[in-house]
């Protein structure tokens, strides 16, 4: 049965990881944010990673092994000692708030605690997740338990219910 595992990847291998797997023909998810970078002379828009140094694949223990061949794999994020593994609900929940992250917020939180949370409406409706923290009444940051990851993502107040 295939799961969708935590990866550790080098600094800045994100995007190179990718596009191994891809070649490699391992189903994979890395989730991006667009931010402003400024040269000298110039501003851009960019992809980048969203959770920097992770990337989360999907396959079968028998594949374990598979992920090292591409260059810049460190290892397997762990958590109470196995590999962790993604629920198919917190997978959807990056998907679905990608376009709503905010790039300044993702950080690594530990062992804070909350409540469990639904959204009720908007594109993230159903969807439930771990409540932080309200900052202001527009941003709720989340909480994905498995990789201790949190982000924050905009939303009026009024969307949310307790679980």
């Amino acid at each position: 049965m295939t799961t969708w595992k935590v990866l550790y990847v080098k600094s800045n291998y994100e995007l190179k990881v990718e596009q191994q797997l891809k070649l490699l023909g391992i189903e994979h998810f890395l989730p991006k944010v667009q931010v402003c970078r400024k040269w000298s002379d110039r501003i851009k828009k960019i992809l980048v990673p969203a959770f920097p140094s992770y990337l989360f694949v999907r396959i079968d223990e028998k594949d374990r092994s598979k992920v090292f061949k591409a260059k810049g794999v460190l290892k397997y994020v762990r958590h109470e000692n196995r590999d962790a593994v993604l629920k198919e609900e917190e997978l959807d929940l990056m998907r679905n708030s990608q376009p709503m992250l905010v790039p300044e917020s993702l950080k690594t939180i530990q062992k804070l605690k909350g409540q469990m949370i639904r959204i009720k409406d908007g594109l993230l409706a159903g969807k439930t997740g771990l409540l932080v923290d309200f900052i202001g009444k527009k941003f709720v940051q989340l909480h994905l338990e498995t990789i201790s990851m949190g982000f924050l993502v905009e939303l009026p107040v009024e969307q949310l219910q307790l679980d």
